[in-house]
């Protein structure tokens, strides 16, 4: 070790306590696109992640034609379809970044094809809950229940 070398011990005990709480809990990855962990989403990051998703969900169940009794309009209360479209929502934004060379788009629609029978099966058609409202797949969300859900962020 030449003289103006710290060692790597001291560096760290000359760092102020708790500094890794300054950290960020969502660093994005090599793309910029931060995969979302909703076990450990925090009511502080809830409504820009949940708003992100859910007007990708209303983009998606539109383009794709998927009739409400595949994605309810009450999606963002069935956690197995958060989770399943969360994954697609990140799946699609990696496969269409512009450093994709080209694959991403087939790629996506394959994971799509495959995910469509999960979705299938974390909805059957019925909510046990009794809160399916009977609106078109690819609306958006009760006005009132939505700002209310997406303020916290349900990480259960």
């Amino acid at each position: 070790m030449t003289g103006d070398e710290t060692p790597i011990e001291d560096l760290l005990d000359s760092l102020p306590e708790n500094w890794d709480a300054q950290l960020p809990r969502r660093s994005p990855g090599m793309l910029g696109i931060s995969v979302i962990n909703w076990r450990e989403l925090t009511t502080d990051e809830a409504p820009d992640v949940w708003t992100d998703l859910g007007e990708w969900v209303s983009w998606f169940t539109r383009r794709y034609n998927l009739p409400a009794r595949k994605i309810p309009p009450c999606w963002y209360k069935h956690g197995a379809l958060v989770e399943e479209l969360s994954a697609l929502h990140t799946a699609w934004l990696v496969s269409f970044d512009g450093l994709d060379a080209g694959y991403g788009p087939i790629g996506w629609h394959e994971r799509l094809a495959v995910a469509l029978p999960r979705l299938a099966g974390w909805y059957n058609g019925e909510c046990h809950n009794g809160h399916t409202e009977l609106i078109q797949s690819g609306d958006t969300p009760s006005s009132t229940d939505w700002p209310n859900w997406i303020s916290q962020s349900h990480a259960k």
